[in-house]
């Protein structure tokens, strides 16, 4: 399945990794980079598929390094769109 990151999510995510090097050591990003990789097996095996948001149930989302960052995804019919981390 092929997974396609938006550039809104992609800034997103540079957003967060900034904070997280004030915030975090670089072993708790190094785990962040970590789950994202294993999320994106995980969605790219169809191993798991997360909730839904509320009133849009096409997007749904995920909890990763220790609960700390949410990513938000629309599976499409041969795809998957990462809309925002």
């Amino acid at each position: 399945m092929k997974i396609t990151v938006t550039p809104t999510a992609r800034i997103s995510l540079n957003e967060i990794i900034s904070f997280l090097k004030i915030r975090w050591t670089q072993r708790e990003i190094d785990l962040l980079k970590s789950d994202i990789k294993k999320f994106r097996q995980t969605i790219n095996e169809g191993i798991i598929v997360h909730q839904a948001l509320g009133k849009f149930p096409h997007i749904r989302f995920a909890i990763i390094a220790k609960k700390q960052v949410k990513i938000f995804y629309e599976i499409k019919e041969d795809s998957v769109l990462i809309k925002l981390f």
